[in-house]
């Protein structure tokens, strides 16, 4: 991790003997640079939340948002198919207004996803972007599906404006579910969103059932207003979501608790590399 020209990201493990080595991909916090926000906190939250990853398994990185389109098909077994807002073909993501996060296991292999977007709603909100479909296409007219739309009931939709980031894409591979990844890769992508482009509230789209079993809260977003209805979509004919969002002085909240009270630790290693 960069604030600016310093890094914090501790070597590589040395694969096991007689095993193949893995692909090498940049690790998270040699990739990131602290720009926008309290540098000691998010410094120390990108730290934390790169080691909780590895006690789980899993290697952090970030990559093209194109990376989330391909692996969202190659999993399509056990991961419903994207919101278009997240497929550069359709919805008019790229790099410099999205970003993709992605987690490996030992092997290389890619088991965990998170992706946020960033939308300058300055002259409108989202109840307007959503309903209109412009939030998921870049041309709804001729991009949307046949009788596809979105009904939006949530109370706050039409206060959340300005520089907005949709924070979606999760997936876990059903092997590494269960590690609380939910709790860690959700709130990178908040805060890294943040210092990279300063967003005024972050939000996302939870499915009810995913919101019943405790979603919302374990990824640590503050606010969940009902409803959002997707219908017709490439998700679903008839999916109703929970519109969950933020403001800054919230996500910070949220990641000054995260160092407090999450179980991994990294002022030891912290201290190592320094000596």
């Amino acid at each position: 991790m960069k604030k600016p020209s310093q890094s914090a990201a501790a070597a590589a493990p040395e694969p096991r003997p007689g095993a193949a080595a893995a692909p090498r991909h940049p690790r998270l916090p040699d990739q990131i640079t602290v720009g926008f926000g309290p540098a000691g906190l998010l410094g120390r939250f990108f730290l934390k939340a790169d080691a909780a990853a590895r006690a789980r398994g899993v290697t952090l990185s970030l990559a093209p948002v194109q990376q989330l389109v391909e692996t969202n098909l190659s999993h399509s077994a056990t991961w419903r198919p994207l919101l278009p807002l997240f497929n550069p073909a359709v919805g008019g993501i790229t790099d410099e207004t999205g970003l993709c996060i992605i987690g490996r296991n030992a092997e290389g292999e890619i088991v965990a996803t998170q992706g946020a977007r960033l939308y300058d709603w300055s002259n409108s909100n989202f109840h307007e972007a959503a309903t209109s479909l412009r939030m998921f296409y870049a041309d709804p007219e001729r991009q949307s599906r046949p009788g596809e739309q979105c009904r939006v009931s949530a109370p706050s939709a039409r206060d959340i404006r300005g520089r907005v980031v949709l924070s979606g894409a999760g997936w876990y591979r059903p092997d590494h579910r269960g590690r609380l990844l939910s709790s860690i890769l959700p709130r990178i992508s908040r805060a890294l969103a943040y210092t990279r482009w300063q967003s005024d509230y972050t939000i996302g789209l939870i499915a009810e059932p995913v919101v019943s079993g405790g979603m919302a809260r374990r990824a640590g977003f503050t606010n969940v207003e009902p409803s959002v209805e997707l219908i017709a979509s490439p998700v679903g004919d008839r999916v109703c979501c929970a519109l969950v969002w933020m403001q800054p002085t919230q996500l910070f909240d949220d990641l000054a608790e995260f160092l407090s009270d999450f179980d991994a630790q990294v002022d030891a290693g912290i201290h190592h590399r320094r000596a």
